[in-house]
């Protein structure tokens, strides 16, 4: 459950710090205070879209932080554990910021955390019934949505839509194949001519990279054998003038002062470590310029391979060396090719399985929808009588769906309804109205809420349109539902608010000619000043104040 929010700059909210509590808190105040910033403030937090607009004028940034008590809410612990962001404690703070530059950053138990990621997240932890889910009843895929999770089947409509998607690919892929079964042969052909191309060559793994230096090497041949003889004439070669022989007089020089000078020695030491490497050196030029001799012929012939690489590469319009993994993909493709016949086999076979696995998977979905429709048609129908429609009836119709392996299953919902005696059933759509709406979008959600595990729900002007005999209904339904959780909902029906085991008022004031908007948890005997409001306007007479107190108490 939501157990605290933090608001900071958020429209005309300036700062605003709450502890909420379980059960039913209704949330009320004057047209225009500002009653839905609690909602969209909480939506923003879990991932809603978000603009710079919502930042309060001359503020840089808005913040909303949300605390929640997840102590036995199982889901959302597996969930923060999966994505490691569990911190062993039974708080969960969802924290995010948006700057005026449009941007926003979302925090999950102090990590950052992406859109996406908070979503999921919230989707576990609050739920929304509005004005425009009641709209959204109206669609098929909402209704086929609903009556699976009634029957909690959701998990069992999943596994269909995965093994009808799956389906879907492997009849792509077998399509794919026999369409190109006639260009098979001249592609094949194609490619064996490419392919034997490139195995005349036959370019072997960093071969150009080896031929490029080997070619670089014997282009510039004369010019390096001068410069290493020039080399070892500067270090051996030149008696007297050479490096090495400076350095044999130098050691002469330092033994002559070894007796008098004992730190001589140690000098001596390290002339003579500098003079083996210098004679190593010496070695090695005299050995490459002993073993090295022009070789014309073996330039040639490495010009002629750099040019038939370089040829074949500029013909593929690639690089020399892109040509091995060019052949590599020739290969694959060509051996698909030839091996094709033998993978629409295999891939008739997967289908064959995948469609016996769908006919298991979907059959079962049918019948636990069969059993669920009947079982939440009774339940939808007596909450909507008990909600001033005497006549109303309420019909799940499951008609066969002709999809070849629908990603829905064998059969699409269809919720029917009647709210006169002689009426026949029609889709929502055709007979209901906006009232009528709100009574029905309440019964499903009642019925739903008893087997969700979102914590907390909030229900948006759920009564709008009502009368006050069928508003006092439903705020006794919404009590009721406080009971085993969380439940917030905006009205305007006193009848309604009264059923609150908690009322929070937004107000809306002015300050120096700045906007500010407040929101508190009213006690007893404000409860009954803002009922009074609610039912007889700005004044507030000692009848009309009696009668709030009337409504509170018949609660």
């Amino acid at each position: 459950m939501l157990i605290q929010i933090h608001i900071r700059d958020v429209a005309t909210i300036e700062e605003l710090h709450l502890n909420l509590l379980h059960g039913t808190t209704m949330i009320t105040g004057e047209t225009g205070a500002g009653k839905s910033i609690f909602i969209e403030a909480i939506e923003l937090a879990l991932g809603g879209r978000a603009s710079s607009s919502i930042i309060r004028p001359g503020k840089d940034k808005a913040e909303i932080s949300l605390v929640f008590d997840i102590t036995h809410f199982p889901k959302v612990i597996d969930c923060l554990k999966q994505l490691d962001l569990y911190q062993d404690s039974s708080e969960c703070i969802i924290r995010r910021i948006i700057t005026s530059d449009g941007r926003s950053r979302s925090y999950v138990n102090g990590s950052p955390s992406t859109l996406q990621l908070v979503k999921e997240l919230g989707e576990l932890l609050f739920h929304l019934h509005g004005q425009y889910e009641q709209q959204v009843l109206l669609k098929s895929e909402t209704q086929r949505e609903m009556l699976d999770r009634y029957a909690d089947h959701l998990p069992l409509a999943a596994q269909v839509r995965q093994l009808a998607e799956h389906l879907m690919i492997i009849e792509e892929q077998i399509t794919n194949l026999r369409e190109k079964s006639a260009e098979r042969s001249s592609r094949s052909e194609y490619l064996r001519f490419q392919l034997d191309e490139l195995q005349q060559v036959n370019l072997q793994h960093n071969e150009w990279e080896t031929l490029s230096a080997e070619h670089h090497r014997l282009t510039h041949a004369e010019e390096l054998m001068q410069h290493i003889q020039q080399a070892l004439n500067q270090l051996a070669d030149n008696e007297g003038q050479t490096i090495l022989s400076r350095m044999n007089e130098m050691r002469k020089t330092l033994e002559s002062i070894q007796s008098v000078e004992t730190r001589a020695t140690a000098w001596i030491e390290n002339l003579h470590a500098a003079f083996i490497p210098l004679t190593d050196i010496e070695g090695e030029l005299r050995h490459y310029l002993e073993n090295t001799e022009l070789d014309p012929h073996k330039l040639q012939q490495i010009e002629e391979r750099v040019s038939l690489i370089f040829n074949l590469s500029r013909k593929h319009k690639i690089a020399p060396q892109e040509l091995i993994l060019f052949q590599e993909k020739l290969v694959a493709e060509f051996n698909l090719l030839s091996s094709s016949d033998e993978n629409i086999l295999l891939l008739e076979a997967e289908r064959n399985k995948t469609q016996l696995a769908y006919r298991e998977i979907a059959d079962k979905l049918s019948e636990g929808r069969k059993q669920a429709a009947i079982k939440l048609e009774k339940e939808i129908t007596a909450t909507i009588r008990s909600l001033s429609l005497p006549h109303g009836q309420f019909n799940i119709q499951l008609e066969k769906d002709h999809t070849h392996f629908s990603t829905h299953g064998n059969e699409k919902i269809i919720f029917l309804i009647k709210t006169n005696p002689d009426q026949t059933m029609q889709p929502l759509a055709k007979v209901i109205s906006g009232g009528e709406l709100s009574r029905l979008s309440l019964a499903a959600h009642l019925a739903l809420a008893n087997r969700t595990t979102i914590p907390a729900l909030i229900f948006d002007e759920v009564d709008t349109g009502l009368s006050g005999a069928t508003a006092e209904k439903i705020g006794k339904l919404l009590r009721k539902l406080g009971d085993s959780y969380q439940v917030f909902c905006v009205t305007h029906q006193p009848q309604v608010a009264a059923c609150g085991h908690h009322q929070l008022l937004v107000e809306k004031y002015f300050e120096e000619k700045t906007t500010h908007t407040r929101l508190r948890i009213l006690q007893a005997d404000e409860r009954a000043q803002e009922i009074a409001r609610m039912l007889g306007g700005e004044i507030i007479t000692a009848k009309t104040l009696e009668h709030a107190r009337e409504v509170l108490e018949g609660v």
